[in-house]
């Protein structure tokens, strides 16, 4: 059973890849095409990633030290 899942998913990763003609840019580009349009409709939400990397901060052992 399980592997019939398996196949499965594999069968239709295969048909998506034939249909960008197994070009790993064009299938990115389907997928960004989509998420402008998907954001564009309203109808979902998105969570954008944040503009500057997340500040780390001090463990209390390393406060301990200074």
């Amino acid at each position: 059973m399980a592997n019939y899942a398996i196949d499965e998913i594999r069968r239709i990763r295969r048909e998506i890849s034939a249909r960008f003609d197994h070009d790993v840019d064009k299938l990115i580009a389907h997928y960004q095409a989509l998420e402008r349009e998907y954001r564009k409709s309203g109808k979902y939400k998105f969570v954008d990633p944040p503009d500057e990397k997340p500040k780390t901060t001090k463990s209390d052992d390393e406060k301990a030290a200074d």
